[in-house]
């Protein structure tokens, strides 16, 4: 009644205790390549630690903020030093205290799962696998922890008269049905007692068989009283509904604002209530000391109240927790004031409320923050996107459900190598031996450096069984800075070994502190925090120095700088980080998202963070030396991914020269993707810009959709190349003859494009859009319209491949009168939509501005007619608002870089018959799945 459970100032003060103190420091000057946190000096072993002390609090609290945030961030160590010099963990253990705030930390006893202990001198290091909200054994269907470790949820709840807080396991299933509730409320204007039914907290029936509703009728009645007498019994008791506090200290506005929130979270996370301040549990009138003022109460009240997080998913950000203040003079016998009765009413909310920020750590940007309310609750209730529709369309790689709490989802088109596969062909795993892959890089490198195939020789012993993985940096391809003065790395995955990236450098003196352990632990973080691999792993950097003799090829340890000096890693790590022939391949897959994973088109549909792969001629042509192919033709398809690779390119060009965004541009014909480039990789700007402007900073040039390209406006060619030979830059040509929408040269001599790349796999359109997009290309090859390389477009048209099973749609509606157009559109937008079609799915594609601009002018009232349940405002959008929910309608030339699931084509014609066909392939290509060709 008076003391409930989760009551005290005990979960108030961790909060405030929290939000004061210093955090944990990650430190980064160590052996090992990981994230360590030091928690300084502890107090270890079992009798040590029977003695309680603040002091031995304060390690505890430490040791669960870094345990949280490493468990919330991919794993890493904590470092802590024992006060006892003699020490000895063998012999003295930890202490159970330390061994139940572990156990507090999962809201498990799992601990051999998560955690495992190594002495290292004085120090004791804590191993810290990552967090997973899967079961213990990787792929189980669906979560079954929470997304998060968190030590609290700063959620409450009511259940008959106790107030208790909301446990972590519990919050996913609470905080959905919030969700789910707050949806209804804001679709159907529902009250929020009837659109939210309550997820687990209960009332319980009270006694005598008095009604719940009887109650709050009686404490109504109250409520509306002038004044009430020292000691009266109330005619009401507490239920789940209402809750009596004394006033039980003489400072009664702090003791309101320390116990108010944990009340105010409770009630307005059930179904509302009353509390009242100065009644006793038994009912009985005890009122406040009368030197404190009404208007004071009043006020701690509410600025209590207004200062405490919710966090809304119906649409009502403005609104903050709601409630009313009441008061009740209580007077003496002789009719003195001596008091009041302070009642604070507080409405059911359809969001959470928040007591305080949750209990949970992350290591963000190299130091320890605690997650807010709001951020911890976007992490908690991630779960992949709805897309049964297209299940049969993409499979699933990385799922939330059973993964890390930092990874996104990944998918990868059906028909095309599932990452599986991709390991197979990419990192093959020798059954007796090991390979070196991938055999061109490793040919290449061997032929370049004489004596590095010998030095790696002996590093690796003769019946290693795994795969030694080459890469010119593996720096650049997990998106970081190419390190100085480096020849190449190669990662080590081997059964009974943990794995090791060797970096072979040609001058050990001119490695900085440091720095040769950047690569490493960012690999490990990313396997885990993007590849989704949840077992425990290292990646242990070592340093080999290439002279350039080939009998003096390894490097002596004394020759590595004194602060890189590397130890016997075999001792860094315990034997359960040693990959085992079951780890393997699971490493391997994860390797393969990490290194081909890019974010898909989908993300913005879908409002959320998705990830596709690569395809495995797309990560070859990434792979390749930028010092050597400096000047590059890349010719493909519709539908290939030229763009994706010609973005990709642009990060790793940023890497491998260490450059800034004003020192790459990229030059396309199309102001939206020029838009999209600019705000996320480089400068960008259209052709007819770059003839205009000036670009002292450029050193790379990234051209894109160049068959669209104009010589008669100036030599745009010319231009681009004299300004990358001033500095000996990149300078990758992207184009698509067969998408030529316009009929003039475009300014390339067809004889002197070398070299060249082609990609032909067209991934990103249904069977069937693929079929109809190879007759056009047929139809195309055959005008022989306009001046284009018609030998080689033949050539790359044989090649022409879908590899994959997704079946897709076309239709095509011939002498449909203008005035149907509009209703066609309407009806079959609608249809989608009913279908569970998204408005940011749909794109209408016209041959000119002025056409789209007055077919959505008679589209959108219509559009806004049929699908007036929805409630949107604003249906239809242009070409730079892709990325938004709203239909895109445009022109063919303007959508040109850009697609959708759905695309319904208008009458598409050319002032110039010749280059109809591909103005029409350009709009159909645009289409995932679907087509409509209409023809007036």
């Amino acid at each position: 009644m008076g003391s409930r459970a989760g009551e005290g100032p005990g979960a108030q003060e961790c909060s405030t205790m929290a939000s004061q103190e210093e955090l944990p420091l990650i430190v980064f000057d160590t052996n090992y390549a990981d994230m360590v946190v030091d928690i300084g000096k502890v107090v270890l072993g079992e009798s040590a630690r029977k003695k309680t002390s603040l002091n031995q609090k304060r390690q505890r609290r430490d040791l669960s903020i870094a345990v949280c945030a490493l468990l919330n961030s991919g794993g890493g160590i904590v470092r802590m030093q024992s006060e006892d010099r003699n020490y000895c963990f063998q012999k003295h253990g930890i202490g159970l205290d330390i061994e139940t705030t572990l156990r507090d930390c999962i809201g498990g006893n799992e601990t051999y799962e998560y955690f495992e202990w190594m002495q290292e001198g004085s120090n004791l290091l804590l191993f810290v696998k990552t967090w997973s909200c899967g079961g213990l054994e990787k792929g189980s269907a669906a979560a079954t922890k929470p997304r998060l470790c968190s030590l609290s949820t700063g959620l409450f709840g009511r259940s008959g008269t106790s107030v208790f807080p909301v446990k972590s396991r519990e919050a996913p299933g609470f905080l959905k049905e919030k969700e789910n509730s707050a949806k209804c409320h804001s679709e159907n204007g529902l009250s929020i007692k009837r659109a939210l039914p309550n997820y687990f907290f209960r009332a319980r029936e009270t006694p005598l068989n008095i009604q719940e509703h009887d109650i709050q009728d009686a404490a109504a009645r109250f409520l509306r009283r002038d004044k009430v007498v020292v000691g009266e019994v109330l005619g009401f008791r507490e239920t789940t509904h209402i809750e009596f506090k004394e006033y039980s200290t003489k400072n009664i506005l702090d003791y309101i604002s320390k116990n108010l929130p944990k009340y105010v979270s409770a009630f307005a996370n059930t179904q509302g209530g009353y509390l009242f301040f100065g009644v006793d549990d038994n009912g009985k009138v005890t009122a406040t000391h009368s030197n404190v003022e009404k208007e004071a109460l009043k006020q701690t009240v509410a600025k209590t109240i207004l200062s405490m997080s919710v966090y809304h998913s119906c649409g009502s950000e403005a609104l903050a927790v709601q409630f009313q203040t009441h008061f009740v003079d209580v007077c003496d016998q002789a009719g003195c004031l001596q008091g009041y009765v302070c009642a604070v009413h507080i409405e059911q909310s359809c969001c959470p409320v928040f007591h305080g920020d949750p209990e949970s750590w992350m290591v963000t940007g190299g130091k320890i923050e605690r997650l807010k309310g709001g951020k911890w609750m976007e992490l908690m209730k991630a779960a992949d996107p709805d897309l049964s529709d297209l299940a049969d369309k993409f499979r699933t790689e990385l799922s939330l459900a059973n993964g890390p709490p930092l990874i996104k989802t990944v998918y990868s088109p059906a028909g095309l190598p599932c990452a599986a596969e991709l390991q197979k062909h990419l990192y093959p795993v020798g059954s007796d031996e090991i390979k070196w892959m991938p055999e061109t890089i490793c040919t290449d490198l061997f032929s370049e450096y004489p004596g590095l195939k010998n030095l790696m020789r002996t590093q690796i012993p003769a019946d290693t069984k795994g795969v030694l993985i080459f890469s010119r940096s593996w720096a650049v391809d997990i998106g970081l800075q190419k390190k100085q003065d480096v020849v190449c790395d190669a990662l080590l995955a081997a059964d009974n070994e943990y794995p090791v990236l060797f970096t072979v450098v040609r001058d050990t003196s001119r490695v900085t502190s440091g720095n040769w352990r950047e690569t490493a632990r960012a690999l490990k973080q990313k396997l885990v925090n993007d590849g989704g691999y949840t077992s425990r792993v290292c990646v242990i950097p070592k340093i080999l120095q290439l002279n350039g003799k080939e009998d003096q090829m390894e490097v002596e340890e004394n020759d590595v700088p004194q602060q890189e000096t590397l130890c016997d890693f075999t001792c860094l790590y315990p034997e359960s980080y040693l990959l085992t022939p079951r780890d393997i391949p699971a490493f391997l897959q994860a390797l393969v998202i990490v290194v081909l994973g890019f974010k898909s088109y989908l993300s913005d549909r879908l409002g959320c963070e998705i990830f596709n792969l690569l395809t495995l001629k797309q990560y070859e042509m990434l792979s390749q030396n930028l010092h050597k192919v400096r000047k590059l033709f890349v010719l493909g398809l519709p539908g290939t991914g030229k763009t994706i690779v010609a973005l990709k390119i642009i990060e790793r060009i940023k890497n491998t020269f260490h450059c800034s965004a004003a020192e790459i541009l990229y030059i396309c014909e199309n102001q939206p993707l020029r838009d999209f480039v600019r705000n996320n990789f480089c400068q960008a700007v259209t052709r007819r810009a770059f003839l205009k402007g000036n670009f002292p900073q450029v050193k790379h040039i990234v051209v894109d959709e160049a068959q669209n390209f104009r010589r008669d406006e100036g030599d745009w060619y010319q231009r681009a190349r004299s300004i990358v030979k001033k500095t000996n830059g990149i300078f990758w040509v992207f184009l698509d003859f067969f998408q030529t929408t316009y009929h003039y040269d475009c300014g390339l001599d067809f004889s002197k494009m070398y070299p060249q790349e082609r990609l032909t796999k067209m991934v990103r359109n249904g069977k069937e859009i693929y079929h109809v997009m190879l007759h056009l290309m047929q139809e195309i090859l055959q005008t022989h319209s306009i001046d284009m390389p018609y030998e080689l477009l033949g050539k790359l048209l044989k090649e022409a491949e879908c590899p994959h099973s997704l079946s897709g749609y076309f239709f095509k509606e011939e002498n449909t009168k203008a005035d149907e157009l509009v209703g066609y559109v309407t009806k079959h937008c609608k249809s989608y939509l009913e279908q569970g079609y998204s408005l940011g799915d749909i794109a209408i594609l016209c041959s000119t501005v002025p056409e789209a601009e007055q077919f959505s002018l008679a589209l959108q009232p219509e559009l806004k007619r049929q699908i007036s349940k929805c409630r949107i405002r604003k249906p239809l959008g242009v070409a730079e608002n892709v990325s938004k929910d709203v239909i895109v309608v445009d022109s063919i030339r303007r959508f040109s870089g850009l697609e959708r699931r759905i695309v319904f084509v208008i009458h598409p014609y050319a002032p110039r018959e010749q280059i109809t066909h591909s103005l029409v392939l350009s709009a159909v290509s645009r289409a995932n799945t679907k087509v409509h060709l209409l023809y007036q």
